[in-house]
């Protein structure tokens, strides 16, 4: 109960955080009152089921920055189809810095410390990321996924790691995720093919299933 109301708490930080990095990139973000309530709402829910399974130990600390910056994305991803570079930009050192007090590695071992492993990570999931927003505009002479897409997978790969295949699953999640609303969209023509789906949200949410279901 406690990391819930503290996941609320940091969920209505992230509404004003939000907002004040959204007028210093001039990006529009306007919270009807319903929207204020997701980021509270979902670090919140977030936040309790983390601690329900995890326990007070370091993993739920480290899960739970994760999971704080992933609803940002997601919420603001939503309203306003932008990832903010003033959350990922710091959220990459962020993510790189939790690599180095991971509980469930040896230290100095190889391949699967996190400070060594997570880099290698992120720059598979932006590569990855990079060739789909490339291909997307060349065949489609649109963005299949958008640059924050990509600077989103960076992160996840830099947070999620190689161990295990995380990074791959939590793309993969995202992705299919994403994919099956957009294709229930356009059956039920609430979307047409000319408007984009954001990837972002689903992204994120591949994420923090893979964080809470496996295992490092």
């Amino acid at each position: 109960g406690a990391w819930a109301a503290l996941g609320a708490v940091v969920g209505l930080a992230l509404n004003y955080l939000s907002r004040w990095l959204a007028r210093i990139e001039e990006i529009e973000f306007d919270q009807g009152f319903p929207q204020t309530l997701l980021m509270p709402a979902l670090s919140g829910i977030f936040f309790f089921a983390f601690a329900l399974k995890l326990g007070f130990h370091r993993e739920l600390f480290i899960d739970s920055v994760y999971v704080a910056i992933l609803v940002q994305v997601l919420a603001f991803d939503l309203k306003t189809r932008y990832i903010l570079d003033l959350v990922m930009f710091p959220a990459w050192l962020v993510a790189f810095a939790l690599a180095f007090i991971t509980p469930w590695n040896p230290f100095l071992t190889w391949p699967w410390p996190d400070w060594r492993t997570a880099p290698v990570a992120a720059g598979i999931a932006g590569g990855v990321f990079l060739l789909l927003y490339l291909g997307g505009q060349l065949v489609f002479g649109a963005e299949a996924f958008g640059f924050g897409d990509v600077k989103l997978a960076v992160f996840i790969g830099m947070a999620t790691g190689l161990s295990n295949l995380r990074m791959a699953h939590a793309l993969i999640d995202g992705v299919f995720l994403g994919g099956f609303v957009a294709v229930i969209l356009l059956v039920t023509r609430i979307r047409s093919l000319k408007q984009a789906v954001p990837y972002g949200p689903f992204l994120a949410l591949g994420t923090i299933a893979t964080l809470f279901v496996q295992p490092p």
